[in-house]
């Protein structure tokens, strides 16, 4: 369809910038621990646009010269500067032009990056969640304790989150070191036990999430796609148990890769059976991975449909639009009540593909099943509202399309926004916000 600029996509982008928003994916720092860069380089290069400069061509140790704070701008430049002009036009670098323009600064140049240092101010932890207040962003579902030290400091209370930080429960930290003596061992001491069983494992297991489910958990989450693919076989105890024994039998040996695959299969399908009994719902990663090198094709959900088939009781959020599976991810979500839709990363991303797919979600899924937004970001808040800001358009571009073909009101759209923004995940992670009526 044709992309609309005018009286209905501003009229429509006017309200949905006035929307709360819940952040459906992150790995923010926790705000009594975050230090701001000292430089703006090393800021804007916390986002995703060192992908793009890897992949024109620059090597990883110039790379991490660039991100290294304690290096001038000025010595920087020379080496960032034909990278710049090779990749000046993806969107990762619009989220670097539109983060140094939300601070007054026109052009991405050295006397641009040298003004726009003089203005990044230091956020200590009251006004780190201004900073996200001010973005009316109302709840983030924080990915963060991915160590069994921090899950343990966590669970002894030791780590303090912000009420706006909802949990979710780390699943690879509980199942992919599960292949040695050390590893298994490692895992239940969580909760300060050893085992000496599978059974015994589980228990232990099971009480971890027990205990993050009282620290305030409100899901889980899983990104077993980057290392392994998606296609989670049902696997029988017996098989599982076999290899378990055989990490349990010599504490110096481990299990390698394929050979594990059935212990971890089986552990995953036991862990789904937990989010069942708990009513907590999973995130999976699907689709783009962050990183050279990798293979998307092991993290496309189509690979992921016996586990949707067989835990029907379970909702699974399946994240980053799956790019660039646009099409196996309509069909999921349309054929599976328990599938649902997650643009996290996504509109930075690809913005064009994520405009189409919001469109062809409307007029092929329930617009109850999609999450709007997630900045999906680990390294500080202030590349948020460059994000949020192209997410707010996109938006506002898929529905005034399909308002300007006589598909939805204005006012469909509307409230639909306000669902994809803030009410769907409110609902679904059961967050206890209010809800927002336009």
């Amino acid at each position: 369809m044709t992309r609309q600029i005018g009286g209905c996509y501003e009229r429509i982008l006017e309200s949905v910038k006035q929307m709360p928003v819940v952040d459906c994916h992150e790995h923010q720092a926790i705000p009594s621990s975050y230090v701001t860069p000292k430089e703006p380089l090393a800021l804007l290069l916390r986002g995703y646009f060192p992908m793009d400069l890897l992949s024109a061509g620059m090597s990883q140790s110039d790379l991490q010269f660039l991100q290294d704070e304690n290096i001038s701008t000025e010595k920087k430049w020379p080496i960032f500067k034909p990278y710049w002009l090779r990749t000046e036009h993806t969107a990762y670098a619009r989220e670097l032009k539109d983060t140094m323009r939300s601070y007054g600064e026109r052009t991405l140049s050295l006397e641009g990056l040298q003004e726009f240092g003089k203005k990044i101010h230091a956020l200590n932890e009251e006004s780190y969640i201004e900073f996200l207040d001010c973005l009316n962003i109302k709840a983030l579902l924080v990915n963060i304790l991915g160590t069994v030290d921090e899950l343990k400091r966590f669970i002894r209370g030791d780590i303090k989150l912000p009420s706006c930080y909802r949990l979710l429960i780390p699943l690879p930290t509980l199942h992919q070191s599960a292949r040695s003596f050390q590893g298994i061992q490692e895992i239940v001491s969580i909760v300060g036990r050893t085992v000496t069983s599978l059974e015994e494992f589980l228990h232990a297991v099971r009480e971890v999430m027990n205990r993050l489910k009282e620290r305030a958990a409100v899901g889980i989450k899983d990104q077993s796609g980057y290392v392994r693919s998606l296609d989670f076989a049902p696997v029988a105890r017996a098989e599982a148990e076999k290899l378990f024994n055989k990490c349990l039998a010599n504490p110096n040996d481990s299990l390698g890769w394929p050979e594990a695959k059935p212990l971890d299969d089986f552990l995953f399908h036991e862990y789904m059976r937990y989010a069942r009994d708990m009513q907590m719902p999973v995130q999976i990663h699907t689709g783009y991975l962050a990183g050279m090198r990798n293979r998307v094709d092991k993290a496309n959900a189509a690979l992921f449909t016996k586990v949707l088939e067989l835990h029907q009781e379970v909702a699974f959020d399946l994240f980053h639009g799956n790019w660039p599976y646009m099409g196996d991810l309509l069909f999921l979500v349309k054929n599976y009540p328990n599938a649902y839709l997650n643009l996290c990363w996504t509109h930075i991303a690809d913005p064009i593909y994520c405009i189409d797919l919001l469109e062809r979600a409307i007029v092929t899924v329930p617009h109850k099943k999609i999450f709007g937004f997630g900045a999906d970001y680990g390294g500080g808040p202030e590349l948020i509202p460059a994000h949020l800001s192209l997410a707010q358009r996109n938006i506002a571009h898929a529905l005034s399309d399909l308002v300007s073909e006589n598909w939805l009101s204005e006012n469909d759209a509307v409230n639909i926004a306000a669902d994809w923004l803030f009410n769907n995940a409110n609902e679904l992670f059961k967050l206890g916000l209010e809800p927002y009526a336009p």
